[in-house]
Order: structure tokens, then C-alpha cells, then sequence
């Protein structure tokens, strides 16, 4: 290997011009300044070193010609495209994935990248691809590479991938539209490439996608589930990738607020005979349907009067309430009171549940909720004339259950992100302004606090200066973005509240490795608020959906 010196990370505009890169997320402000698409900054690391390797074996050779008589060597050949064997995903290894250097190949890394991010890893937004990865569609697997390359290009912020995932996006998009006309259209590999091919142009959006365009798409999704017919809800693949599908849905009718396709609605109304809608979770996605058609009324001009607004936001979210109040007494938290003060808890308490998947329901209903105190307040603000009393109320109820709203969400942070060390479940909690303690699961060294040994059974915190999480603690505070997000991102949130939820974002992103968290972050500290629906899709959590 022979050093190639040190190399810019910037920017190809900036190097091409000779401008400092400010190497700013997700373009450069050199970039944004002059009205120019940025491509991405340069993996230095795999420019740095160059594979010298071929090279040094021939002039070896020339040196140091074969015998007469002797048996030749074999000569290195370059590995080619079908000498690449089949993507497994059972030999998927985190080493295969974060291995450097010209002995792993890109659309392998890309393969792996893919699987440890969207089928085993934090997002599980395409889960149920386990079940069908042994199909030998072509279009599913180079629609996998694609989504593979665009998220990998902009880990490592890489043009070149980037292209690379455009080129297999295109040979994606090629391979299925000449699917749809065949027998294999209702195929579960032909529903996931088009999911594929959108989450694709989520991590690389289109330019300049009208609204027109986005609901042909989703009118075209929908005509699709429609041709798969009752045969999609008798595997648990199909009952999966319906859920998905519906998700992509919902989110995309609120982030762009236009109406949901007829076909879906109705083929929603055949899936009660396989739910169970009295699910939590079907329910919640019932409660968006009806506000989706409601947002749509707004824009479209049918609903204007602000009080009618304002009753009809109010029983929106009266009924968003219910289902939290509906839970089983088993998913109810436990608040613990803390000593002292510390960043790592915001207020005087933070909140212990059983298991973070109850968590995450819950926290995905409070985060739904966040658009509808919203709306209430929005719409008093543009009242001409003083409201009623009645509506009145409802506003400073609505501004009461969103500072509740808040407080629910930031007490959960501290058992989520893994800030507790020892017994998770111990009731209460003991604090020192400068302990020692390191949060990964092993007991503390020398501490100030005399109270600290006291009582080991309790659950410990540490100052954010000493702060060591357990990776084993990612899943859970994965979870945590979405809403942490929602609600500092609400213009009527306090700011230290908002401020609070930056920092602990800040921290759970550096400490934990979690880059997404680093991206929101960035959101909240720019000029103008973020869309929280757009964030939704870029996490790749599947929230609203039915049994999920």
C-alpha cells in the first residue's frame, strides 16, 4: 500500500473552484450560496490508500524471472462482476460491513449495508424482505443494490457511489416496469421493488416532483395492491407488506396533504376481516385516515371556519387521547423522582416502562399528536373575530396536553437511551454533581457522592462529561428520534424543552453512534422548522400501521 497524501474532503464544486467547503449537512453553505446542487463530500479514507499490490508483484517478477523447468505461478487476475458470487444475507457480519480497503467490493458492502439497516438493524422498515431474499427476481435485487448504494453513498458522502446507485436505480426502474406487464406484477418481489424504488428517491429525492406526479405514484402503489387480490392477506409476508404499504401511504398523504386513493381505502375496508381493529395500532391509523380527509377539506377550501377547525382538531385529538388511556395497566410507567438536578433528566423525574416496544407505541401516538395542537392554535391565531368561550377552552387545552405531551416524552428518555446503569427497574434514583460513573453496564469506581454505596441497587446517572452508553441501548434510543424531534420541533414548545431535547439527541447521536440523530439535529438548529413527516420517512420506522 503506498500513501497518497493528504486529500480534501470538500465538496467537487469547491475543490473545482478552489472555495473552502464548510463540509455542512446535507449540502455545503459555499453551495446553497450560489444556488448549485452539492454532490457530496469524498471518502478520503478510501482515496487515501491505493492498492499497489499488482503492481509491486510484476516488477518483482520482472526482477526475478521463473526457472527454465519450473512450474509457473498463477497469475492475479481482477475479480469481475460474474465471478461474484450470490448476495447470502446469512454471512452478513458487522466486519463485512465496515471492513476498508479494495479485498471487499462496493455492491457487497452495499448488499450488507442494506440488510443491517433496513432488514435487521434499527430502521426494520423492510423486514419481511427475510422471507422472500431467496427469489431470483432480477428487478428485486438490483432495486436492493440500489437502495444499498444511495444509503451507503451518503454515509461515507461519496459521489461516486451515488452514481453507481443512480445507474442501478435506473436498471431497477427499467426491470419492473416491464414486470407490471407480465404474470409476475402481483408477486410480493414486484410490491417490493416498488417500495424499494421510493425508499430509493427518499434518500435521493427526484428533482422537482410535482404533486401531480407523487399522486400518480401513489394512485399506481394502490391499483397494484388492488391486482394482488384477497391473496395478499393469507401469508404473513403479504400481511406485512400491506402494512408497509399503508404506512407509505398515510405518510405521504399528510406530508403532502392530498387525499388517499380510492382503491386503498376500499381494499383497507376488505383487510378488517384479517386485522384486529381493535388494535392499538389499527386504530391510530384510523384516527389518520379521517385526518388526512380533514387536512385535504382545509386546503382544498371546504373547511374555513376557524371554530369548526378548531371543535373538529379537538375530537381528533380527544380520541388520539383515548387510545393512550386504553393501554393495558401492563404498559403504564412508573415515575421516579430524582435527588438533584442533572441535564441527563429533564424536570424532577424521569419515567420507567416494561419494554421499549410498548414504549415506542406510545410514543408514536403522543408524536401524532403534536400536528393537531398545532392546528388548534394555528387556526386561533387566524380567528378575525374572538372566539367562543367553548373554543377558547379547547386552545388552552390544547396548550396544557401539549406541555404534558412533552414531559412524557423527554421522561422517558433517561431508561431509553441507557443513562441508567445497574437495576433498571429499582423505584428510585441517587445523584451526584461529580460522580464517576459509566453507564455500560459495569459497576463505578471512586465517587464523591457517599451515597453512591449506599444503595447499588439503584439505578445510577452520570454527568454528560463522563457519559459512557452501551451499544446494546441503540434500538431503544433509535426509537426515541421521531419524537424527540416532533416535539422540539413544535414552534409552541418551550425553549428548554427544545433545548434540552437538542442536547440529549446530540448526545445519544455521538455516544451511541447514531447518525440519524445527528441529521435531526442539525434540522432543529437551522433557520426553518423541519417536516416531521419527511423525518418519519428519512428514520424508516414504520409507526402508523396495523399490528406492526
Amino acid at each position: 500500500m503506498v500513501y497518497g497524501g493528504k486529500l480534501s474532503k470538500a465538496c467537487e464544486p469547491c475543490r473545482a473552484r478552489r472555495a473552502k467547503c464548510d463540509l455542512s449537512y446535507p449540502d455545503c453553505s459555499q453551495c446553497i450560496r450560489a444556488k448549485r446542487p452539492c454532490h457530496g463530500y469524498r471518502d478520503t479514507e478510501g482515496l487515501r490508500i491505493t492498492d499497489m499490490s499488482t503492481i509491486v508483484i510484476n516488477k518483482c517478477r520482472a526482477k526475478n524471472p521463473p526457472k527454465p523447468g519450473s512450474f509457473p505461478r498463477e497469475r492475479l487476475h481482477k475479480r469481475t462482476q460474474s465471478d461474484t458470487p450470490p448476495f447470502n444475507p446469512s454471512i452478513v457480519t458487522f466486519s463485512l460491513l465496515t471492513t476498508r480497503g479494495p479485498s471487499v467490493f462496493i455492491d457487497d458492502r452495499a448488499f450488507c449495508y442494506f440488510h443491517t439497516t433496513f432488514v435487521t438493524g434499527q430502521s426494520r422498515s423492510f423486514k419481511y424482505l427475510e422471507a422472500i431474499y431467496a427469489s431470483t427476481s432480477t428487478h428485486l435485487s438490483t432495486s436492493i443494490l440500489a437502495v444499498g448504494l444511495a444509503s451507503l453513498s451518503r454515509a461515507v458522502r461519496s459521489y461516486d457511489i451515488e452514481i453507481r446507485a443512480r445507474k442501478a436505480y435506473a436498471s431497477a426502474l427499467q426491470l419492473v416496469n416491464t414486470t407490471l406487464g407480465t404474470t409476475q406484477a402481483t408477486d410480493d418481489a414486484t410490491l417490493s421493488t416498488v417500495m424499494l424504488l421510493d425508499q430509493f428517491e427518499k434518500i435521493i429525492p427526484p428533482p422537482n416532483r410535482s404533486t401531480s406526479a407523487l399522486t400518480n405514484h401513489l394512485n399506481g402503489a394502490s391499483a397494484l395492491m388492488k391486482m394482488r387480490g384477497p391473496g395478499q392477506f393469507q401469508t404473513k409476508t403479504g400481511l406485512e407488506m400491506f402494512i408497509h404499504m399503508s404506512s407509505h401511504l398515510l405518510v405521504n398523504c399528510m406530508q403532502h396533504e392530498i387525499p388517499l386513493p380510492q382503491d386503498y381505502l376500499n381494499l383497507r375496508t376488505y383487510a378488517t376481516n384479517f386485522f384486529d381493529t381493535s388494535d392499538i395500532s389499527w386504530r391510530l391509523s384510523q384516527v389518520t385516515v379521517e385526518y388526512i380527509a380533514f387536512r385535504v377539506a382545509i386546503k382544498e377550501g371546504r373547511l374555513f371556519d376557524p371554530e369548526t377547525i378548531i371543535r373538529a382538531t379537538s375530537e381528533m385529538d380527544e380520541q388520539m387521547a383515548g387510545l393512550l388511556g386504553d393501554i393495558p395497566p401492563f404498559w403504564r410507567y412508573q415515575s421516579v423522582p430524582i435527588d438533584h438536578p442533572t441535564d441527563l433528566v429533564f424536570g424532577e423525574h424521569y419515567d420507567l416502562y416494561v419494554d421499549y416496544r410498548v414504549l415506542e407505541a406510545l410514543n408514536m401516538i403522543r408524536a401524532g399528536r403534536f400536528p393537531l395542537f398545532e392546528l388548534i392554535r394555528e387556526q386561533a391565531g387566524l380567528s378575525l373575530e374572538p372566539l367562543s368561550l367553548e373554543c377558547e377552552m379547547m386552545v388552552l387545552q390544547a396548550s396544557e396536553n401539549q406541555e404534558e405531551t412533552v414531559g412524557l416524552i423527554c421522561a422517558c428518555v433517561p431508561q431509553q437511551a441507557g443513562y441508567l446503569s445497574d437495576n433498571e427497574d429499582a423505584l428510585s434514583a441517587r445523584y451526584s454533581p461529580e460522580p464517576e460513573f459509566e453507564l455500560s453496564g459495569s459497576t463505578s469506581t471512586a465517587s464523591s457522592s457517599p451515597s453512591s454505596s449506599t444503595e447499588s441497587s439503584s439505578p445510577k446517572f452520570c454527568t454528560p462529561r463522563s457519559l459512557r452508553l452501551n451499544s446494546s441501548h441503540a434500538s431503544s434510543a433509535y426509537s426515541l428520534i421521531w419524537p424527540l424531534f416532533t416535539a422540539a420541533n413544535s414552534s409552541y414548545t418551550a425553549p428548554e424543552a427544545r433545548g434540552w431535547i437538542i442536547r440529549q439527541l446530540r448526545t445519544i447521536g455521538i455516544s451511541l453512534g447514531l447518525e440519524k440523530a445527528l441529521e435531526v439535529v442539525t434540522l432543529l438548529e437551522g433557520e426553518r422548522r423541519g417536516d416531521i413527516w419527511k423525518v418519519y420517512e428519512m428514520l424508516g420506522s414504520i409507526c402508523y400501521s396495523a399490528n406492526g
